[in-house]
């Protein structure tokens, strides 16, 4: 079934809630889904919270479902899933997409020593994160920060286990503990040997990803991954 995010900060979703589309979502539902009246579809608010839905007025500006009875409620997903990523120039919304498909619980934009663009807005980001969870059956979006620098990031974190990705490093097999792991990637000129220091002391550990030097977006996507696959790919519940 389609599925439709709803702005928690619009509208709380519970059962016979009549809810008045924006234009976007109107035309979404309308033009690119064909949905008619009586239709269903999913509604999920990003924390754990999915509706059924049908479509009581198919204006394709000012489209209004109804919704019905609650198809999935999933709590807080553990372990948390932390991805640090410094801000690259050109593909930051696919890091944040991909991060959002492959199970990031929390996603954190650092504006690392090297980076060399400008800071995105986070409703930008948070749009992309919506529509890929749409798109792969997330309940959970995930939670994002935006200008942080390295050292401030590195000592608020709190995971169990910490790694941050360094070229030259030897590869590594990704622990199979269900434990909150934060995973740090460096811009396309890498971490500088400052910041490296800096995560060193906040109990960062160093990882590689194998021996083929990877861009940033490539770099988050096979760390994310690895850490799921090592977890059967059961965990975090997003």
């Amino acid at each position: 079934m389609k599925r439709l995010y709803v702005d928690p900060k619009r509208i709380t979703l519970s059962p016979g809630v009549s809810l008045a589309l924006s234009p976007e979502s109107s035309s979404y539902l309308v033009r690119v889904l064909r949905l008619q009246v009586g239709n269903s579809i999913l509604c999920f608010d990003g924390f754990g919270q999915e509706y059924e839905a049908q479509l009581t007025v198919a204006d394709s500006r000012s489209a209004v479902l109804q919704l019905g009875v609650l198809s999935r409620s999933i709590p807080t997903p553990t372990p948390r899933l932390v991805l640090l990523i410094a801000l690259v120039k050109y593909r930051i919304e696919t890091i944040v997409q991909q991060a959002t498909e492959l199970g990031a619980t929390h996603i954190n934009v650092i504006n690392a020593d090297r980076t060399q663009a400008r800071l995105p807005k986070p409703e930008r980001l948070t749009n992309v994160m919506s529509h890929a969870a749409e798109q792969c059956g997330r309940v959970w979006i995930p939670e994002l920060r935006i200008g942080e620098d390295l050292e401030s990031a590195a000592n608020r974190c709190d995971c169990g286990r910490k790694l941050i990705t360094v070229p030259e490093t030897e590869a590594t097999e990704f622990s199979t503990d269900l434990t909150n792991t934060c995973i740090a990637v460096g811009p396309e000129g890498d971490w500088s040997p400052n910041e490296l220091q800096l995560a060193s002391e906040a109990g960062f550990e160093a990882v590689g990803l194998g021996p083929i030097i990877l861009r940033t977006a490539t770099a988050a996507a096979v760390a994310l991954s690895s850490i799921r696959q090592r977890w059967q790919w059961q965990v975090p519940q997003v």
